[in-house]
């Protein structure tokens, strides 16, 4: 047998599945861009409700008080953190305070897109290819401006 066909097939196995358990961070967040705060309902795919009580710490809202990039997002350290207004089987009500930069989600590879049905504010209902349309994406992550 060749050595170089053995050492090429080999390299490219290695390849595909060094290539395969490849992911990347992806997340959404939402800016409100007005003097106003805001009243956001996330609707999802699922029961969020029973999720928050098996994980209640992988539905935090996070937030800071000035309008950021999400490079500087991901800077800071202690992140306030939004109370959930209310929590439905699969939605949950949140307040975003004026001026301020909140993620709504964190996951890998786009998982959110997936994960959330709609996202309503200022009585507009957006789905997630909508949002895809509507928000700015920087750097693998999506940002919604409320303005």
């Amino acid at each position: 047998m060749n050595v170089k066909l053995v050492t090429i097939g080999f390299l490219s196995v290695a390849f595909v599945l060094v290539l395969s358990g490849c992911s990347y961070l992806t997340e959404f967040y939402i800016q409100n861009l007005t003097g106003s705060k805001k009243i956001i309902k996330i609707n999802y795919n699922y029961p969020v409700s029973k999720a928050i009580n098996n994980d209640p710490a992988s539905f935090g809202f996070n937030y800071e008080n000035e309008v950021l990039s999400s490079k500087a997002f991901r800077k800071i350290n202690n992140l306030k953190s939004l109370e959930k207004i209310e929590v439905k089987d699969s939605a949950i009500v949140l307040e975003i305070p004026p001026n301020t930069t909140t993620r709504i989600d964190k996951s890998h590879n786009g998982r959110w897109r997936y994960m959330i049905k709609s996202v309503e504010a200022d009585g507009k209902i957006f789905s997630t290819v909508e949002l895809q349309n509507i928000t700015k994406f920087i750097s693998n992550d999506y940002i919604y401006k409320i303005e």
